[in-house]
C-alpha cells in the first residue's frame, strides 16, 4: 500500500468517526429532551411512572425513618441529671447534692480520725473506701426494692384503669383512680399525668414525658401502647388487662432468672467473704502473724492490693451473675 493509499483510509476514517459521534450526540440530545418533555407531561396531567413512584415512596419512607430515628435517639445526659436520677429512683427524700455531701463528709471525717489518734494514715484510708462502697451498696439495694415495687404497683394500676374503663370512665379518669388507690410511686407518677392533663397538656404527650423521665420498661411499654391505640381506636380495657399479663409474665421470669442464679450469687458470697474473714480470724488468733501489714511498707502495698482485688473481683462477679434476656 502506498503512501497516498494509507493517508486517504486515514483520512476516511477520521471523517467515518467525526460523523458517528456527532449522530450520537445528537440522538442522546434528542433522548434527554425526549424524556426530560415526557416527564413535564406527566407531571402536568398528575401522572407518573410505576418507577417514579417506588423511588417517590422509598424517599418518603427514608425520610420518614430518618425523622423517626432523630426523635428516637435519646440526648445524653449530663452529670447532674444523672445524679438527679439516681436520687429518684433512690427515693432520697433530701436533695441529691446535700445526701452526697453528708456521704462525704462522714468519709473524710472516717479517714482523718485514725491519723488523728495515732493510728497510721492507710486506716483511715481504708475506713474512708469502705464507707463510700458501702453507701453504694445501700444505694443500689435500695433502687433494685423501688423498681421491684413499681414493678408490683404498675400490674396493679393496670387492673384498676382496665375496670375503671369498663365501668365507663375515660382514661384520664382511669389515670386518677390509680392516681388515688395506689401509692407512691406509680400513684405520684399518673398523680402528675392527671395534673398536666388538667392544665392542658395533651395526654400522649404527657405520659411519654413520663415514660421518659422515669425510664422505665413496663411504664415506655404502656405509653408506647396508650399512644397507639389513642390513634388507631380500639378497646383500651382489653389492652390495659394484656400489658398486665405481659407484665406478670415477665416478672415470672424474672423470679425463675434469679432462681437460676441463685448458686452464682452465693458463690460470689462466699468467694468474698472467705479472705475478709480469714484476716479477722488470723488478727484475733495471731495479731504478731499479720503485723507484718502494718508495720513495714511493702507489707501496707500488700493490703491495699489485695483490698482493690476484692472490689476488683466483686465487680466482675457481678458482671457475671447477671443474665441478659
Amino acid at each position: 500500500m502506498s503512501a497516498q493509499e494509507l493517508l486517504n483510509l486515514i483520512l476516511m476514517t477520521c471523517v467515518f468517526v467525526l460523523v458517528f459521534s456527532g449522530w450520537t450526540i445528537c440522538v442522546l440530545l434528542w433522548t434527554i429532551q425526549y424524556a426530560r418533555h415526557r416527564q413535564w407531561l406527566q407531571q402536568r396531567m398528575g401522572v407518573a411512572s410505576e418507577r417514579t413512584r417506588r423511588s417517590q415512596k422509598l424517599q418518603l419512607w427514608r425520610e420518614e425513618f430518618q425523622a423517626r430515628r432523630a426523635s428516637a435517639q435519646p440526648r445524653a445526659e449530663t452529670l447532674g441529671e444523672r445524679l438527679e436520677r439516681l436520687g429518684a429512683d433512690a427515693g432520697w427524700k433530701s436533695p441529691v447534692p446535700v445526701v452526697f455531701g453528708y456521704v462525704l463528709a462522714l468519709a473524710v471525717l472516717a479517714a482523718v480520725a485514725p491519723a488523728v489518734l495515732g493510728y497510721r494514715f492507710w486506716w483511715g484510708l481504708a475506713l474512708g473506701i469502705v464507707i463510700v462502697v458501702a453507701f453504694w451498696i445501700l444505694t443500689t439495694k435500695r433502687i433494685a426494692q423501688r423498681v421491684a415495687l413499681f414493678e408490683r404497683q404498675i400490674v396493679e394500676a393496670l387492673g384498676i384503669a382496665a375496670r375503671a374503663l369498663r365501668a365507663g370512665h375515660p382514661l384520664a379518669g382511669a389515670f386518677q383512680s390509680i392516681a388515688e388507690e395506689i401509692p407512691a410511686p406509680v400513684g405520684r407518677i399518673f398523680g402528675e399525668i392527671c395534673q398536666e392533663q388538667a392544665l392542658g397538656l395533651d395526654l400522649q404527650d404527657s405520659i411519654r414525658r413520663v415514660a421518659d423521665a422515669t425510664r422505665n420498661i413496663d411504664l415506655k411499654l404502656l405509653a408506647t401502647a396508650v399512644n397507639i391505640q389513642l390513634k388507631t381506636g380500639g378497646n383500651m380495657a382489653e389492652l390495659m388487662e394484656t400489658l398486665a399479663s405481659v407484665m406478670r409474665s415477665r416478672m415470672r421470669l424474672n423470679r425463675r432468672v434469679r432462681v437460676l442464679t441463685t448458686s452464682s450469687r452465693m458463690s460470689k458470697y462466699v468467694l468474698l467473704a472467705v479472705p475478709i474473714v480469714l484476716f479477722v480470724i488470723l488478727n484475733i488468733v495471731s495479731p504478731e502473724y499479720v503485723s507484718v501489714f502494718y508495720t513495714t511498707a511493702t507489707g501496707t502495698y500488700m493490703l491495699l492490693g489485695t483490698g482493690v482485688s476484692v472490689l476488683l473481683g466483686a465487680w466482675i462477679m457481678n458482671r457475671l451473675s447477671v443474665l441478659r434476656y
